[in-house]
């Protein structure tokens, strides 16, 4: 799994917990692919407002945006015979982010994880526009969530 960082920069630490998290979304769905590439923008309000406007007619910031390579249906695996496939791209909005993190009672990193983790689902062909879709979804996301800080030093 090649992941690309791109937008604002982040620490080493932080950029570790995204690939770890990434990682561990992929093998949780029994990704065989080992061959994919994702591109993580960190982008500010401004930037977020503008590509949620330009993508979805939704003129608000949001904390990710997912945009996938590609239609999946969950838990549908990439098959490309070895050949490295670029997943898809997400925008994370950093002070939507850190502002969640405040509200919910979480760190920075835990908040930033669980977006992460959030899009990576999208990627894979999960959603949560219907009640029955967002229950599969969100059953999935904190599994992998609860795994993962079970896993790692809980910031």
């Amino acid at each position: 799994m090649k992941i690309n960082f791109v937008g604002k920069k982040i620490d080493s630490s932080l950029k570790t917990l995204i690939k770890d998290a990434v990682k561990l979304t992929l093998q949780d769905l029994k990704q065989e692919n080992k061959n994919l590439e994702l591109n993580i923008d960190f982008v500010d309000e401004n930037e977020m407002q503008e590509l949620n406007n330009r993508t979805r007619a939704i003129n608000s910031v949001t904390d990710v945006l997912s945009f996938p390579n590609f239609e999946l249906k969950p838990f549908e695996n990439i098959e490309c015979g070895g050949e490295a496939v670029l997943l898809g791209d997400m925008a994370i909005c950093m002070s939507r982010a850190e502002e969640q993190a405040k509200e919910y009672g979480n760190s920075r990193e835990k908040e930033i994880v669980k977006l992460v983790v959030h899009s990576v689902l999208h990627l894979m062909g999960f959603d949560h526009i219907k009640d029955g879709d967002f229950k599969i979804m969100n059953k999935e996301e904190e599994k992998i969530a609860s795994e993962f800080w079970a896993n790692h030093e809980i910031c």
